[in-house]
């Protein structure tokens, strides 16, 4: 298992890297769909991956570094 790193960050840091974070899921959710139904979905370019099994795994590697980050802020 990886190291763990210990930050204390202010808040409103937190939020913004959450902000970040979020974008990223929502660009590979619709990568996802583009592979779907090949079409792009909102005003996301579609990222760099090879199939819609790919765009998946790594929209869920994003949702859990968001979820991870929300339970140790206690914002969920």
């Amino acid at each position: 298992m990886d190291e763990n790193v210990i930050l204390t960050l202010p808040k409103v840091v937190v939020c913004q890297i959450l902000d970040g974070l979020y974008q990223r899921l929502e660009s590979w959710k619709n990568t996802e769909r583009y592979f779907q139904t090949g079409y792009p979905h909102g005003n996301y370019c579609i990222e760099e991956c090879s199939s819609e099994k790919e765009a998946h795994r790594i929209a869920q590697y994003y949702d859990e570094i968001i979820k991870l980050i929300e339970k140790q802020a206690d914002f969920a």
